[in-house]
């Protein structure tokens, strides 16, 4: 509507510009056809100048439409989206927690957990960790102070969990569960990782079914990243699933 507003105006500004400047030609053009003798019918000085008056009205409303329209079709434009910040980039929203542990992965999988998909992972060379992992929160289980069975093991005093790993490798887990263990087999040419979810070992000595509670694909999730020790950095080797499907890698993006 506010297009077909502009074309209005536009084509009424024309006329009203043409009568205040040149009034006469207008009239010969528009109206002296249809008059038997165009001379003696031609408008006297006083009739141009007044419709000169009523022109410059006309063209100074439809100037102050035109205005008007098009700074309310722009004012309602639909707004840019957002760019993307590095850690959306990245990981997606919401921002993940990062595991703070000391994780050494063991070469068979354990019974009862459950398996956990790896959306992505990072890798880098020695001493050379992303300084954006040193600004994510740690992940915290709500009402579980103390999470008995959690991954891997606290980092020597002084460090953080990623100081010493070769990578990260990024999971979306059920709300309700936690990382228990990561799954590492190394070649020459493959790091093959995976990760194992579970509830927290109840403290009483009974045995949660994990299977049933923690789903691996969850409706309602906690964005996670886990650093992995390996026996030597990535280099060259491709990163896998257990099962030899390659795993996406995410480059940093400062």
């Amino acid at each position: 509507m506010s297009l077909v507003f502009l074309v209005l105006a536009g084509t009424l500004g024309i006329v009203f510009l043409w009568g205040l400047l040149a009034p006469r030609s207008q009239w010969r053009v528009l109206n002296a056809w249809s008059v038997s003798d165009p001379r003696a019918s031609e408008p006297g000085s006083i009739s141009y100048g007044l419709r000169q008056f009523f022109y410059a009205l006309g063209l100074g409303s439809m100037v102050f439409l035109a205005i008007g329209t098009g700074v309310n079709y722009l004012a309602n434009l639909p707004k840019p989206p957002t760019p993307l910040t590095p850690m959306q980039l990245m990981w997606g929203t919401p921002a993940p927690t990062v595991v703070n542990r000391y994780v050494l992965g063991q070469t068979s999988v354990p019974a009862g957990l459950v398996d956990q998909p790896i959306l992505g992972y990072q890798a880098w060379a020695p001493d050379h960790t992303p300084d954006y992992l040193d600004t994510l929160a740690p992940f915290t289980r709500v009402g579980t102070p103390v999470i008995n069975g959690y991954i891997g093991e606290d980092p020597q005093p002084d460090l953080v969990g990623t100081d010493t790993a070769d990578l990260v490798v990024h999971v979306r887990g059920d709300l309700l569960c936690v990382p228990r263990a990561a799954v590492v087999i190394e070649t020459d040419t493959t790091v093959q990782i995976a990760i194992e979810y579970g509830l927290p070992i109840p403290t009483d000595g009974s045995q949660a079914d994990n299977v049933a509670a923690c789903s691996p694909n969850p409706a309602v999730s906690t964005s996670l990243l886990i650093p992995i020790d390996l026996s030597k950095p990535v280099g060259k080797r491709s990163v896998q699933a257990l099962d030899g499907t390659e795993i996406d890698l995410v480059r940093v993006v400062e």
